[in-house]
């Protein structure tokens, strides 16, 4: 993977080249620490909040990598380097050394290594053999920490009374406390228990204010706003469906079906592009819907079948100038050789089915 250096990269570079032998290791490992975790981030035990930020901390470790195991090496006892060193073994499937990087960043006091440890423990992991009990003593103890990522499975562990008793109270105490730490998943997942009810028997409780839709829409939105795609893909849902419950708001609709798409979700650009050739809590556009579309059909997960969408219920018929735009854009890839004349018909349908293949 290529890799573009950092000023700290340089830095450890440099030292390499101008330092005597006798300092050699101790400032190369210092110099590769720092960049171990100008690269790598602070050691965080939660899940990216879209696919597109997954990817981006998966190559920034995978730059990291070598620079963590350089600190490591050159006697750097650092929790965050064992701890990226830790992740980067998981993904590789190596995880007696992931686990074995996981305490030594939690013997150091590390509250995010202790609740990859107490994932092991909880999903069993590679050799290590599920026991509940071992799970939640390890996210007891990164919760005592602060860990919000730990909060959050302690809080599912309540909900199902694994490895405790079931008790609902504490589950939405733990899961508040991540949300207000500011863990969109956390966020994401008690919205849908003040919203629906989840996880509370019965889908109500007086004593602990759920259902509450109020809080529900906060707390989507708090998660939205740090690119959680499900609660921006539910707010849109919210705000354009009459029968959520919650007032139809066509522009509130359109604002929240933009903001996935902008993360590149295929059936987020199909749906706002059919917003645009609606003029649907927007102002019609059909150059753009068509464009929308292409996009969507060109990244294999929308086929043609399923462009465009309904409304109550309904497939609706193409409106004359998207179909026109869309006949063009289909004309310039010269995929299609029949009449612009905005008729979407067997000659359009097989243009645009190339485009999804």
């Amino acid at each position: 993977m290529f890799f573009k250096p950092t000023l700290a990269a340089f830095s450890a570079t440099l030292c390499i080249a101008i330092l005597p032998a006798t300092a050699f290791g101790q400032v190369t490992a210092s110099a590769a620490l720092d960049t171990c975790i100008e690269l790598a981030g602070q050691p965080n035990s939660g899940v990216p909040a879209n696919p597109g930020l997954l990817e981006t901390s998966l190559e920034n470790l995978s730059q990291a990598q070598p620079f963590c195991q350089t600190a490591i090496d050159g006697g750097a006892n650092n929790s965050a380097a064992f701890f990226h060193l830790g992740v980067a073994a998981q993904h590789a499937g190596n995880h007696e050394d992931a686990q074995a990087h996981f305490l030594a960043a939690a013997e150091l006091g590390l509250a995010a290594a202790q609740t990859k440890l107490g994932d092991y423990y909880l999903f069993g992991i590679g050799p290590v053999k599920a026991d509940a009990d071992q799970a939640v003593a390890h996210y007891n103890s990164a919760t005592e920490q602060g860990d919000l990522g730990a909060m959050t499975t302690l809080a599912f562990m309540y909900r199902l009374g694994r490895g405790v008793s079931r008790d609902t109270s504490e589950m939405v105490r733990l899961m508040q406390a991540a949300a207000d730490g500011g863990y969109h998943f956390a966020q994401y997942r008690l919205a849908q228990t003040y919203l629906t009810g989840d996880g509370i028997p019965g889908g109500a409780d007086a004593s602990l204010g759920i259902p509450d839709t109020t809080k529900a829409l906060t707390l989507l939105q708090d998660a939205a706003a740090q690119g959680n795609t499900r609660a921006t893909l539910d707010l849109a849902q919210l705000y354009g469906d009459n029968g959520s419950g919650i007032p139809q708001d066509l522009a509130a609709h359109a604002v929240w079906v933009e903001k996935a798409a902008e993360t590149g979700m295929p059936m987020a650009l199909n749906a706002l592009g059919f917003l645009y050739e609606k003029g649907r809590g927007v102002e019609a556009d059909p150059e753009r819907a068509a464009a929308l579309y292409v996009q969507a059909l060109e990244s294999g997960q929308v086929k043609f079948n399923d462009l465009r969408g309904r409304i109550d219920g309904r497939v609706t018929p193409w409106e004359r100038p998207t179909a026109i735009a869309f006949q063009i854009i289909l004309k310039d890839r010269d995929l299609y050789r029949g009449a612009i004349d905005g008729q979407i018909g067997p000659l359009s349908t097989a243009a645009a089915k190339a485009l999804d293949d």
